[in-house]
């Protein structure tokens, strides 16, 4: 089964955007994005559908952890003197992390220089 999801995009993408996702994979999303506590197994239990929805989490996983990195190293430009360890907080990274993330989206991994 699938689940239809209407997005109501700003900016430039305006207007709605509809996509179709597997059930497991909309309510995952949701789930995730309510921070519910629950995480739900999936439902399908065909092979096929299972690697399909694997195959998608995947590549959702990757896109958002490349968001967040991007919006890490932009919170960070807001000021030089920005909380790192309040971004660390909120992305929930070790200071170590933090600082490997910020180098690849090119700011300095330490300020000490």
């Amino acid at each position: 089964m699938t689940t239809r999801i209407t997005f109501d995009l700003p900016g430039a993408s305006g207007g709605s955007q509809t996509v179709n996702l597997p059930d497991d994979i909309a309510l995952a999303l949701y789930d995730g994005l309510t921070n519910s506590p629950d995480v739900t197994g999936p439902k399908a239990e065909d092979f096929d559908e299972l690697i399909t929805s694997t195959s998608l989490l995947s590549r959702l996983i990757t896109h958002l952890t490349l968001s967040r990195e991007r919006h890490i190293a932009a919170a960070d430009a807001t000021s030089p003197n920005a909380n790192r360890r309040a971004i660390g907080i909120a992305a929930g990274m070790q200071p170590s992390q933090l600082g490997v993330v910020l180098e690849r989206n090119g700011r300095p991994r330490s300020r000490r220089a």
